[in-house]
């Protein structure tokens, strides 16, 4: 009985022992399927599905600082980077109605998510048809990614014009053909579209005076160097300030931030209806995981209760909630509306 029970024992002691090899090579034959698994594509098609990989990102603006887009992004950078966790910095690349910096991105940022881009109706929904050799393709070449304002052009002057109304501008340009001007702040700008388009529904011939931005512009009008500009709400607090007087709306129905302001068909102007938009983009092939994530924190930060009213009190119009796929059919109409509205305001490619 002890010789059986000693054997028994010991073969007890080998099964354990054998079951503890075989274990210990079972783990080591899953480390080493995993350390294979590391190596393959499918790691790096999973580590490029995740949201940029340094702590910055980006957030190109095509314009100068004190426009619009700049005004925009400025505005939905900081809450952004506080859901995303990474600093989102305002780079400004101004210059030909937002072509340069627009095809510096285009040429050099990466699907990675850490470069993005404000696009602009006047960047990518006019620029095709006021420039012939455009170097990049106005929609295919970006991923929409979220809409963020809409904000109607607004006909302004200096408070101490002797522009009143609409009327009195119009009676002016008639009275005198090519005296006026209007600022704008770039070739392509909205306020380059809206403001010829405002001459021709008028019957009036005016000059136009292109800047490098909204700002340098508006500090031109400002100063009595140019008659009036049709620019984007972005203005408004020198309206306020009562250093600009605002006398139309190039929308279809008051706003709410000028209540007493009309629009310019009930001014007598039909058909001049043109709005300022913006909304953040990234590089053809960003992944939809991307997508899909910035969509939802820029959707949030545009819904909060601060940013919403930002832009309600500065004229703008909201689209709360668009998706990406939305977004980039409002992209794609105006885009084809522009057209219509290019060749209808006298703006030619090289203006």
């Amino acid at each position: 009985m002890l010789v059986t029970t000693n054997r028994r024992a010991a073969t007890g002691s080998a099964d354990k022992g054998n079951a503890m090899i075989k274990s210990h090579f079972a783990a080591a034959g899953v480390r080493a399927a995993l350390l294979v698994l590391a190596s393959t594509p499918f790691q790096a098609a999973m580590a490029a599905d995740e949201l940029c990989n340094r702590p910055v990102i980006e957030l190109v603006v095509p314009w100068a600082a004190g426009g619009g887009t700049d005004a925009q992004a400025r505005m939905i950078a900081p809450p952004l980077a506080e859901r995303l966790g990474k600093q989102v910095v305002v780079v400004n690349r101004a210059g030909a109605g937002g072509v340069v910096g627009t095809t510096g991105f285009v040429n050099s940022a990466k699907p990675d998510g850490c470069t993005l881009i404000m696009a602009t109706g006047a960047t990518n929904a006019t620029a095709p048809y006021l420039f012939k050799d455009l170097k990049f393709a106005p929609l295919d070449d970006f991923t929409p990614i979220a809409f963020v304002a809409e904000s109607p052009n607004i006909l302004f002057v200096r408070a101490d014009s002797p522009y009143k109304t609409v009327q009195d501008l119009v009676d002016a340009g008639r009275a005198r053909p090519g005296a006026l001007t209007y600022a704008s702040g770039g070739v392509g700008a909205s306020s380059h579209l809206a403001g010829a388009l405002f001459v021709e529904k008028a019957g009036v011939v005016a000059v136009h005076v292109p800047y490098q931005g909204a700002a340098p512009a508006i500090a031109d009008l400002l100063g009595g160097q140019v008659d009036f500009s049709v620019d984007t709400g972005s203005q408004l607090g020198h309206v306020r300030a009562g250093k600009l007087r605002a006398l139309a709306v190039a929308a279809q129905e008051r706003i709410a931030a000028l209540p007493d302001v009309p629009t310019f068909d009930e001014a007598g102007i039909n058909g001049v209806h043109y709005s300022f938009w913006g909304g953040v983009a990234g590089p053809k092939g960003l992944p939809a995981s991307m997508v899909q994530r910035l969509n939802k924190d820029i959707n949030a930060v545009v819904s909060s209760q601060k940013v919403r009213d930002y832009f309600l009190s500065n004229g703008s119009q909201l689209k709360e909630g668009l998706s990406p796929d939305a977004f980039k059919a409002f992209w794609r109409q105006d885009l084809e509306r522009n057209e219509r509205i290019v060749a209808a305001s006298g703006a030619t490619a090289g203006n």
